[in-house]
């Protein structure tokens, strides 16, 4: 009650600050006779409503809107019932309406004063790295694996207080309390060719944007070149856990934000809203740990040897959909290191599974089944992991949970206990007698996103999210991002990308026995193979935090293919950022070759 007066109060107190400067003009211009203000808000206004009108009267706004609703017919198909092909014809009207509806919305609500053009747009000054000079396809004389492993929490001291919120939803769930922690882990790895150090990092959350990923890099390169270390790529992943705090802001006060929000664009009242002091700390606070746990990484590097192993884990995953059969889901690329001083080994491990084992209504931090695959791993064999997330799309667990003779408190955390454990068990026990030579390769590509769907550009305006934004020479809302793409021996690869992939944008649309939304075809085969001779595999939320992408032919927004259990792409940049965003990776291939 007391949080909730507050933010009554604060919003007040933004209205009468805008009240109370419109009155001092007033009065400023009776006293001083003195009209420039007046006439520069009312030109002002005028723009803006000039603007909004020029766009609702804009012939091509509506063409384009009437070859949406034409596209509402695609996919109809005998096999399916009239009924159902009816609903499927009302989804996608319905999906254009909303559309159109938010787009008009986005013209209406301020944008953020930080919003700059894309002509000013520095690589180099907003943090992005492209990684290592040249290819290497043979290890030099000379060259040898190092690591170096650190962890650390990120959960600050306060958590009790009642001012953090879980990032699940939008539903201000706050955190009370602590399940089982939620941390950093990090793994610097080199050849040591002289080409520069390459930083694995993953930290327990939903997921991480692009803004906090480049402010981690610039405080480790300012480390960097302070301790004379050559770096070439820092990447920073999210674990993708659905019961850690929110890192990104989308689940924290959303019709605060929303409300306030659009007078503080518009009159630039305050630097940040009242009352969110602490989730701004938050904020700060995990980017700080960060960078504290990739300078120890770096002050724990050790030389040793590297080895590779592919995990099948259809036994205890499944896609939720029923679209992708346990054989064709993606296995486990685990690489394993062992120092030749005889310490701590280090796995990092690509794992696809969606970490949601805690119910929706929990209000405890923790990091799901990674803390009790990082347990399982030291108490087994002493030894660290990073765990990176792989195509998760709709894979989640699959696995029996006895909770006989649990408390109620040990029951929360059962099924998170059970997976993580379970994972930990192949990991360790995998095969790894592949050892992989001293070769690293490195290299990221900037894309520029176009969002087409409008929820992701008004999240952007009311400030749920911090993305990077930008306006193109054609008054578009456009966001940089990167792609990335990591290899180990010639034979391992991580293809990084910004976003939550589905498995089959990656495998090949025959994953899914060819199912789709529209009636199209989805046109690649898999990624998997871009490169000759090396096993690659799918990285989500690398570097920045983008929602869903799909194929194409199966982006069905709002609606379900009816049966199949396509999942709502609500939360996505929109219809054609997979082919786009497949279409940049071969590009990026093509260039690193």
């Amino acid at each position: 009650m007391k949080k909730n007066f507050m933010k009554f109060v604060s919003l007040f107190l933004c209205l009468a600050l805008v009240f109370s400067i419109g009155c001092t003009g007033v009065y400023a211009t009776e006293d001083a006779v003195e009209e420039t203000p007046i006439v520069e808000t009312e030109e002002a206004e005028k723009s803006t409503m000039d603007e909004f009108v020029g766009y609702i009267a804009d012939p091509m706004m509506w063409i384009e809107s009437l070859a949406m609703l034409e596209g509402a017919f695609n996919g109809l198909s005998s096999e399916l019932s009239f009924e159902d092909n009816l609903m499927k014809v009302l989804y996608n009207v319905l999906n254009v309406v909303v559309e159109k509806l938010v787009q008009i919305i986005c013209k209406l609500y301020p944008n953020p004063n930080n919003w700059q053009s894309l002509a000013d747009y520095n690589s180099e000054e907003v943090g992005f790295m492209p990684g290592r000079d040249t290819y290497q396809t043979s290890a030099a004389e000379g060259n040898y694996w190092s690591l170096g492993y650190a962890s650390r929490s990120v959960v600050p001291e306060d958590i009790d207080s009642g001012d953090y919120y879980l990032g699940r939803d939008l539903m201000n769930k706050e955190a009370l309390g602590v399940y089982d922690d939620m941390r950093v882990r990090v793994a610097v790895i080199d050849d040591n060719s002289g080409e520069g150090a390459v930083v694995v990092g993953a930290i327990d959350c939903l997921g991480v944007t692009s803004t906090d990923v480049r402010s981690i890099r610039k405080g480790v390169m300012a480390y960097c070149e302070e301790e004379g270390i050559e770096v070439a790529s820092i990447n920073i992943m999210a674990t993708h856990a659905h019961s850690a705090l929110d890192t990104q802001g989308v689940s924290t006060q959303f019709f605060y934000k929303l409300l306030a929000n659009g007078f503080n664009n518009e009159f630039e009242i305050f630097d940040e809203l009242p009352f969110l002091e602490a989730p701004t700390y938050f904020k700060e606070y995990f980017v700080e740990q960060s960078i504290l746990a990739v300078k120890e990484a770096f002050e724990d590097v050790e030389k040793g040897q590297l080895y590779y192993s592919s995990i099948y884990c259809g036994d205890i995953i499944e896609d939720k959909r029923d679209l992708i059969s346990k054989e064709d889901l993606p296995e486990i690329a685990s690489l394993y290191f062992v120092p030749d001083s005889g310490s701590e080994a280090t796995y990092i491990a690509d794992i696809t599974c969606h970490a949601t084992s805690f119910s929706a209504s929990n209000n405890l931090v923790g990091s799901d089944f990674i803390y009790y695959l990082d347990e399982y791993i030291k108490e087994t064999n002493g030894g660290n992991v990073v765990m990176i997330p792989g195509a998760v799309g709709q894979v989640s667990r699959d696995i029996e949970v006895d909770e006989t003779g649990l408390t109620e408190w040990e029951s929360k955390g059962a099924s998170a206990k059970t997976l993580g454990r379970a994972f930990g068990k192949l990991i360790v026990e995998a095969d790894y007698s592949e050892k992989l030579a001293p070769v690293l390769n490195a290299t990221h590509r900037e894309i520029v996103i176009h969002p087409e769907n409008s929820i992701l550009v008004l999240a952007c305006e009311v400030k749920l999210v911090n993305n990077r934004v930008y306006i193109d020479e054609d008054g578009n809302t456009v966001m940089p991002t990167e792609m990335g793409y990591l290899e180990f021996g010639n034979r391992v690869g991580l293809a990084l990308f910004p976003a939550e992939l589905y498995p089959e944008v990656f495998w090949g649309h025959e994953i899914t026995g060819y199912t789709n939304w529209d009636g199209t075809e989805w046109p690649y085969e898999s990624l998997a193979t871009a490169v000759d001779g090396v096993d690659i595999y799918a990285v989500s939320l690398a570097n920045d935090a983008l929602g869903y992408v799909l194929t194409d032919n199966n982006f069905a927004f709002m609606g379900h293919i009816i049966g199949e259990g396509i999942a709502d792409e609500t939360l996505s940049v929109g219809k054609h950022m997979g082919s786009y965003i497949v279409s940049e990776y071969y590009a990026m291939i093509d260039e690193m070759k």
